[in-house]
């Protein structure tokens, strides 16, 4: 009876510990991603680089490679063009950004980043940007500094990099503006009603239509 008793409470104690562990895997989270490598330089336009993310998990506490399963994106509109998971190829030889990869675990929304520059950052050619404005109907373009103040002053030199918000105000007639620019090139972030947000890693051209 002992023995059988003694065999029954192995039993029980061996479901406990697996039920423990398959409980601690389903409650298994991701907590922070590192980007790798955290910052690297390309060579030209053309040279890609691979760039991987590492997951930290808790319970049990474990690393995983995660590059296929993240999100991946840049804040640089002009700089690089996505050819799978982490992988990206330079499309021009200025400006610089922040290669992010993120994933929602859950309730959990976790990212880290990566810093990628081009090859030409820092020299004569790579410290500007030109933003130019054109007008169609009856209104002003302006930013903050006065750089542009259009119509009259419609394009300006920027740092590189710099991030402007042109604001439009119509003038009666019109009463309202609308953001556009070439298929295919930077353009407005996230444009509003009164508002165009550029990031200067290009040059840019906007048009604002007032109606």
């Amino acid at each position: 009876m002992i023995r059988k008793w003694f065999g029954v409470s192995v039993l029980v104690l061996a479901a406990s510990i697996l039920l423990s562990l398959a409980s601690c895997a389903r409650n298994q989270h991701l907590v922070a991603i590192t980007v790798e490598p955290a910052s690297a330089t390309f060579g030209g336009i053309g040279a890609q680089i691979q760039f991987r993310a590492i997951g930290a998990y808790v319970h049990p506490p474990v690393s995983k490679d995660i590059t296929q399963q993240v999100q991946w994106s840049i804040d640089s509109q002009n700089l690089v063009t996505f050819n799978g998971p982490g992988n990206v190829t330079a499309i021009n030889d200025c400006g610089t950004g922040n290669v992010t990869a993120s994933m929602n675990d859950g309730d959990n929304f976790v990212s880290g980043s990566g810093f990628v520059s081009a090859a030409g950052v820092g020299t004569p050619t790579c410290t500007q940007a030109t933003l130019s404005v054109e007008i169609t109907g009856t209104g002003t373009v302006t930013s903050p500094g006065g750089e542009i103040s259009c119509p009259g002053t419609c394009t300006a030199a920027f740092p590189l990099d710099a991030i402007v918000v042109l604001t439009g105000a119509p003038v009666a007639p019109a009463t309202m503006v609308g953001w556009s620019w070439a298929p295919g090139t930077p353009g407005c972030l996230s444009p509003t009603t009164t508002t165009c947000t550029v990031t200067l890693d290009t040059n840019v051209a906007i048009t604002a239509a007032f109606q």
